[in-house]
C-alpha cells in the first residue's frame, strides 16, 4: 500500500491510502503503546537478493540504515524431539545459512546442517524435490504455478511432517 502510494505520487498522482488499523503499514509497521514502548512488525526474513526492495530503500534514502545479520532461522520445538540446544527449559533448533554461499545454495547447506528437525531421509527427499527448481530456474517455477505449496510438496514426495513443522511454521513467522 504505502510503497504503491509512493510510486503513484512519483508518477504525479495523489493517492489516498486506507488502513485497516490505526497505524500505517501492513507487514512492516511501528507504533508506540500507551506506556510509550515501541512495537515493531516486519519481514520475517529479508535477503539482499530482493532488488525491488533494495531499490525502494535507496529511493527513500534509508539504505544506510539496514543492519545485515547472519541469516539463521530458529524454531521452538516440541519437547519430545532430540534437539540438543536447551535454553530455560525450552528446546530450540536452528537453520544456519552460510554467508559465503548465494541462495539457494545457502539454503541447501542450512537444511543439510540441521539434524534436530529433519532426518536424513527427509533431507534427501526435499533436496531431490528442489533440484528441478535449481536446474531449470524460473521456467520450472512458472510451470508449478498451478500447484499450491502443499500440493507441490505432496507431488514431489516431501513428507507432510516437513511441510507442517518446518515450512508452514516458517511462512507464518
Amino acid at each position: 500500500g504505502l510503497s504503491c502510494a509512493k510510486y503513484l505520487t512519483d508518477a504525479g498522482f495523489r493517492p489516498t491510502v486506507y488502513e485497516a488499523r490505526d497505524v500505517l503499514g501492513g507487514k512492516v509497521a511501528a507504533w508506540k503503546d500507551k506506556d510509550g514502548d515501541w512495537y515493531e512488525t516486519g519481514l520475517h526474513i529479508f535477503f539482499g537478493a530482493y532488488p525491488n526492495m533494495l531499490k525502494l530503500f535507496e529511493e527513500l534514502g534509508i539504505e544506510d540504515r539496514l543492519q545485515w545479520k547472519e541469516h539463521a532461522m530458529t524454531f521452538n520445538m516440541r519437547q519430545e524431539t532430540n534437539a540438543t540446544a536447551n535454553v530455560d527449559g525450552a528446546t530450540y533448533s536452528e537453520f544456519n545459512f552460510p554467508e559465503f554461499l548465494p541462495a539457494p545454495l545457502n539454503g541447501i547447506v542450512a537444511i543439510l546442517g540441521n539434524n534436530d528437525m529433519l532426518s536424513w531421509d527427509e533431507k534427501i527427499k526435499f533436496a531431490m524435490a528442489l533440484l528441478p527448481a535449481i536446474v531449470q530456474g524460473q521456467k520450472y517455477v512458472e510451470e508449478c504455478d498451478q500447484y499450491t505449496w502443499t500440493e507441490w510438496c505432496q507431488k514431489q514426495g516431501v513428507p507432510d511432517r516437513v511441510n507442517d513443522e518446518v515450512f508452514i511454521a516458517m511462512s507464518k513467522a
